[in-house]
């Protein structure tokens, strides 16, 4: 049974895979935990290398505009109405964002700790041109080096497969 879903998986992701891929992207990067990489993985053998690693660049930074508009339309409104980053996340974005300055911004793709140096960035009203360019690059870099291992024979989806 589990090979026929897999197959069904397998067969969508060929069909749908950059929709698939932009949609997991730009969620994971818009507050909703989810992780494009296991859609990398999956679509890196037969997808193309370079079209896998702009839409997922796209796809998250167009999540972290939406999570750094959020922070930039009033952290006290938003933040008392629905806990969007928590409090502690916040004040640990905003300590590292006032030590390392804006080049923190390389690391929004760092699980948990990344949306909230978006949000902060927003909060602070962070230009948002710069914001953008190092953003960008910093998730590229990051979507490269999983491309990179997934080719060098590195495959998560084995593991994940193996707990269901």
């Amino acid at each position: 049974m589990f090979e026929t879903v897999w197959l069904i998986i397998q067969d969508f992701l060929y069909n749908y895979g950059y929709l698939s891929l932009f949609t997991s992207a730009f969620l994971a990067a818009s507050l909703i935990p989810l992780s494009p990489e296991v859609l990398i993985a999956m679509m890196c053998k037969t997808h193309s290398f370079w079209t896998i690693a702009i839409v997922a660049t796209v796809g998250s930074y167009l999540g972290s505009v939406t999570t750094y508009v959020l922070g930039y339309w009033g952290l006290q409104k938003i933040s008392n109405r629905f806990e969007i980053i928590s409090p502690e996340k916040y004040e640990k974005g905003l300590k590292l964002f006032e030590k390392y300055g804006a080049w923190i911004l390389l690391f929004t793709s760092v699980p948990i700790i990344g949306d909230a140096f978006v949000f902060v960035a927003g909060a602070v009203r962070y230009d948002f041109k710069k914001f953008s360019v190092l953003t960008i690059i910093g998730k590229f870099i990051r979507f490269i080096l999983v491309l990179v291992l997934c080719h060098a024979g590195y495959d998560i989806t084995a593991s994940l497969t193996d707990m269901i």
